[in-house]
């Protein structure tokens, strides 16, 4: 009876193993995950020169890793399985309270925090404009009451405090106003909501002295799953909304991208209908737009935003106060920021960076 159980264990790993050796033969591959947020390996081409000296095997074995069969099954039931076993995070996300996911903070060293500041200094000393300034906090700070317990949080507040002892730039204190707050980030996502967005907008406006206009919201998702979603491997969780902001003075913007094209709205809905619904606002990642807005009353000039992705979602209310908005991202933007706010008679100049991208950017060396 005993070798009849291990016999029919045998066979039945047997096939479950030819199962999968097979279905992985003959499933056409995939270019890009859905869920994942990117595109996964192909194979590479064999030669016995790739084989010496390209990672051939590597390579292979990555090719394998993202092509394998259900694969996004298997990387759910491993981030399940973590947490159902008591880990409190999975690739560096935490698992929060009421599924809430936030980001782990990892800070760099100083030496590259340091020369980010000299060179911001630099350059607002080269310019004839203002230059205001906004570092945002985490979720995992603002929102810490979410974490796991034994969950490590370090002490952005006094990192921020170090940054704006050495900044000359004129500082809006983001971090007392998402203070005390809650739900000001998305739940699945990195990012800052439009409620969090919002709020920064108020501080903005009132250290400008303006008063600030009205908005309404028009939920166009309730699918958002976002990059800590992806990074968590939590498929199992449904998605959360996303809003559309409206200003009451019926404001009607232009973009305008680097490579000519443009669209009549801040808001790109192909965006909808994938995997990446954030890049919904302002259309994502571009090394320079430009935006015109008509309709504005008491215009306050020219703003250029040098930011990351933080500014998508608070562009919509700024874009009320000012007839043009110029968007510089430095990760793909080379050219001169002084001589860009010479031709566009540029009135003001913010920055807007979350703590984490500022502590690892390596790229404000272009901020000329």
């Amino acid at each position: 009876m005993k070798r009849n159980i291990q016999i029919l264990s045998c066979i039945c790993f047997c096939g479950f193993i030819g199962f999968l050796s097979i279905a992985n033969i003959i499933q056409p591959n995939k270019q890009f995950s859905e869920n994942e947020n990117r595109y996964l390996a192909k194979v590479p081409t064999f030669s016995l020169k790739t084989l010496f000296n390209d990672n051939y095997t590597g390579k292979l074995e990555t090719y394998f890793t993202d092509q394998f069969i259900f694969r996004d099954q298997w990387i759910s039931v491993k981030s399940l399985s973590k947490k159902l076993t008591g880990s409190i995070e999975n690739n560096g996300v935490y698992f929060g309270k009421n599924n809430q996911l936030l980001q782990m903070f990892a800070t760099t060293d100083m030496e590259t925090v340091n020369n980010s500041i000299n060179y911001i200094n630099q350059f607002i000393h080269k310019v004839d404009v203002p230059v205001d300034m906004m570092i945002i906090p985490t979720a995992s700070e603002i929102e810490s009451s979410a974490l796991p317990v034994f969950a490590y949080n370090e002490n952005q507040e006094a990192i921020l405090q170090m940054i704006e002892s050495k900044i000359d730039a004129n500082w809006i204190d983001i971090y007392s106003v998402l203070s005390g707050t809650d739900q000001v980030f998305f739940n699945l996502d990195h990012h800052w909501n439009e409620k969090g967005a919002y709020l920064a907008y108020l501080a903005y406006l009132n250290f400008l002295g303006v008063e600030p206009t009205e908005f309404t919201y028009e939920k166009v998702t309730d699918d958002f799953k976002g990059t800590l979603y992806s990074k968590a491997g939590t498929f199992w969780l449904q998605g959360e909304p996303l809003y559309k902001i409206n200003p009451v003075n019926q404001v009607k913007s232009t973009i305008t991208f680097e490579d000519g094209t443009s669209m009549n709205s801040l808001y790109s809905d192909k965006y909808l209908s994938q995997k990446d619904k954030y890049s919904y606002y302002l259309d994502g990642n571009h090394a320079l737009v430009k935006i015109k807005n008509e309709g504005v009353q008491d215009s306050l000039g020219t703003l250029l935003v040098v930011k990351d992705s933080y500014s998508h979602i608070l562009t919509p209310y700024l874009a009320s106060h000012f007839d043009e908005i110029i968007l510089v991202d430095l990760r793909y933007y080379r050219l001169p920021i002084s001589k860009l706010i010479q031709e566009e008679e540029v009135t003001n100049v913010l920055l807007v960076y979350n703590i984490e991208n500022f502590l690892l950017d390596k790229n404000f060396s272009f901020l000329k």
